[in-house]
């Protein structure tokens, strides 16, 4: 067995730092295309809509992904538990919930600082 398998949590700090880095390679390749922080920032501010679109179309196909094929294969698994899987499922749909809480609060924000409110 995996050593990432048997330890979600460093599963999880893995995919953090893959995270910060790459978004600190998208930085970096955008400061340098475009010349400096400043004008990458510029650069942001002026495509905005674009890059809501951008994301909005990448969480509908991660939904799309998680529904269709993700989630099943976890629910099948789950239900292999001593419980029948009731309490995974439990936990499953509390996940699902803050994730999308997390999302909307997030571009509620990106929103926020859009309209200059």
């Amino acid at each position: 067995m995996s050593m990432l398998k048997r330890h979600p949590l460093l599963l999880g700090l893995v995919g953090l730092v893959a995270a910060f880095i790459a978004g600190g390679v998208v930085v970096s390749v955008g400061m340098r295309l475009y010349g400096g922080i400043q004008e990458f920032r510029v650069a942001l501010g002026e495509h905005r809509a674009w890059l809501l679109i951008w994301r909005l179309a990448f969480y509908g196909t991660l939904a799309y992904f998680w529904i269709r094929y993700g989630r099943r294969r976890l629910l099948e698994r789950v239900a292999e538990d001593r419980d029948g899987g009731e309490q995974g499922r439990l936990l499953l749909r509390k996940l699902e919930r803050m994730i999308l809480i997390v999302v909307v609060l997030i571009e509620g924000y990106n929103l926020f600082i859009w309209w200059g409110v």
